[in-house]
């Protein structure tokens, strides 16, 4: 009575799969499965970079993405066989007539979701024929749209490498930014929030569409968006708040753009343990003859970052960087 029934949780898992597979391919952010699976998965490699170091970090998003695909398919793999396997007569060998048990039914699903089946098993009943060719029909899908889940996610990581890279080799670190932007960029300040205004939005877009890359890591600093995302908006912060000169056009839609990406962030960790990180240093900006306004001037205006500044902060120790990689 109870095989008979297996049907039922079978059709859910492979439902549940595929409604899973549409969400998190067809830009519409996290599937709720996925999102678990993910959360699981992040926790173990945290734990595992908080015993052995940070270099376990830069596995993360090969992890994810595998423990993902295997996930889908072995779900949906399973759903398949206690569809078919809910009917002692459903399977029978196609040369000895034998009704097939539980590991001839888990190799048919197998290789039906893979391929156009091998022949040694067949469904002696029209209903069950039709179910075979839904599970090729549905394998076709599953492998289709992993392949259109990865691609993205693959593109999205090295748009955030890029950007990294960018950032690292314009200054790295906040006050770094400012004063290399000031001396040596032939537009100044205007020149840093033009050459990374298109990048962010970019950025912001494809972290919309992909939020779980907020749980990828690269292995090198100067690749992380921990870090750079973190130094680019305290520049942003200083130059309009510490720097005594003109603020560059544009410069509060790229903090909106920051802001954006943020809030991401903050939906994919929505934990903020961290306190806000210590006021900047403004003795560098003074040192390169940047004008700087008073400190206490400076410290009221930052007050008000508060908020923002203790989510850069979580960003940047869960890519397990200290705040002092940040600034100056």
């Amino acid at each position: 009575m109870l095989r008979s029934l297996l049907w039922l949780p079978g059709a859910v898992l492979v439902l549940g799969v595929l409604l899973d597979l549409l969400a998190s391919s067809m830009q519409t952010g996290e599937g709720r499965l996925l999102r678990l699976i993910h959360r699981l998965l992040y926790t173990l490699i945290q734990a595992v970079a908080q015993v052995g170091g940070r270099r376990y970090l830069a596995w993360s998003g090969a992890v994810l993405v595998v423990g993902t695909l295997w996930t889908w398919v072995s779900l949906s793999w399973l759903g398949w066989s206690l569809v078919f396997w809910s009917k002692p007569q459903a399977l029978v060998g196609a040369s000895t007539g034998t009704p097939a048990d539980l590991w001839d039914v888990l190799y048919f699903v197998g290789y039906t979701m893979t391929t156009l089946g091998l022949g040694d098993l067949k469904p002696i009943y029209t209903g069950w024929r039709l179910l075979s060719d839904l599970t090729a029909l549905d394998g076709f899908v599953l492998i289709t749209f992993a392949i259109s889940f990865v691609v993205p996610v693959a593109q999205a990581q090295a748009g955030r490498r890029i950007l990294a890279l960018r950032i690292h080799r314009l200054g790295a670190t906040a006050q770094g930014l400012l004063i290399t932007a000031w001396h040596d960029h032939p537009r100044g300040l205007q020149g840093l929030v033009d050459d990374l205004a298109v990048s962010l939005n970019a950025l912001d877009a494809q972290l919309k569409t992909t939020p779980s890359l907020y749980r990828f890591h690269d292995a090198r600093p100067e690749e992380s968006i921990e870090l750079a995302l973190p130094a680019f908006d305290e520049a942003l912060s200083l130059i309009e708040f510490a720097l005594d000169a003109p603020p560059p056009k544009g410069l509060r839609a790229v903090r909106a753009s920051v802001s954006s990406l943020l809030g991401t962030y903050r939906d994919v960790h929505p934990g903020l343990p961290r306190p806000a990180p210590p006021l900047p240093d403004l003795a560098p900006l003074r040192a390169a003859g940047l004008p700087v306004r008073e400190d206490a001037v400076v410290e009221a205006a930052f007050a008000k970052l508060t908020e923002r500044r203790r989510v850069l902060h979580n960003m940047t120790a869960r890519g397990r960087f200290s705040w002092a990689d940040v600034e100056d």
